[in-house]
């Protein structure tokens, strides 16, 4: 297999002489870059691990960044359909990046007439539901300082530098912004889903991610592991295995909810 060249997946892992024929997009929470999943890139992997990067984030932080995804879907998509050529997808996508993952796969089936074969969603609501708790960009910064101290993610010596934080919290409420175009027009997929939930993530628990089910035709799956919303990150290895074995698993194994 020909190695990935595309600015929109900067990293990308190689794919094991025995593996699959499987492209895994994962998409990251909001204040994430492509580098939140760098590390799943570093070992040969059964599945090749695409860390998806947006204009004006990470590796691309001198493009502008494009605030609504209506905009960015098409060029997203279209990248998507081009590296995967006549190979599997399938999408991995963390709180706002779990949306993502669900746009995405609508857009490609109704634009490319491709299959995904299957999203793996983490730490948020189904996107026919809100999260009345979540921050909204006409809010304050104290507002927003309040969100990432709820999240327990970012390191207080951050939280209590301001000169950092005049650097950090700009760019984090064009994430949010962004993530506030992700609007939900009735789109339901008819490919399977598993929800991932963490135990101490109570803003998108086991009873919240279970209304995944109503998003797809296909198959429902819920798995629950330790930690709190940023159990995919505090996990590490055994979460990013965990991953993989659910992309490698036939639809319709384990339990369904």
């Amino acid at each position: 297999m020909m190695a990935i060249k595309n600015k929109w997946f900067p990293f990308v892992s190689q794919e094991s002489q025995q593996g699959n024929d499987i492209l895994l997009f994962c998409f990251h929470h909001a204040g994430g870059t492509a580098g939140t999943y760098r590390g799943w890139t570093l070992e040969e992997s059964p599945v090749n691990i695409c860390c998806v990067e947006l204009p004006g984030k990470g590796t691309r932080r001198n493009e502008k960044f494009i605030c609504d995804f209506q905009i960015l879907l098409p060029q997203l998509a279209e990248n998507i359909v081009h590296v995967s050529e006549n190979r599997k997808i399938c999408l991995f996508g963390h709180s706002m990046g779990a949306a993502m993952a669900f746009y995405t796969a609508y857009y490609i089936k109704k634009h490319w007439n491709k299959n995904t074969e299957k999203i793996i969603v983490a730490g948020r609501q189904a996107p026919n539901k809100e999260n009345p708790l979540e921050f909204k960009t006409y809010m304050g910064n104290d507002a927003l300082m309040d969100e990432l101290t709820r999240y327990n993610a970012t390191p207080k010596e951050v939280l209590e530098n301001r000169e950092l934080l005049d650097f950090i919290l700009p760019a984090l409420r064009q994430d949010y912004k962004l993530n506030e175009s992700l609007n939900y027009h009735g789109e339901i997929l008819d490919i399977p889903i598993i929800a991932h939930t963490g135990e101490t993530d109570y803003e998108a628990n086991e009873e919240i991610m279970t209304l995944w089910k109503h998003v797809t035709t296909n198959d429902f799956q819920i798995q629950k592991f330790k930690g709190s919303h940023f159990f995919v990150t505090e996990l590490g290895e055994s979460y990013k295995q965990q991953v993989i074995q659910d992309v490698l698993k036939e639809s319709g194994d384990g339990d369904e909810s």
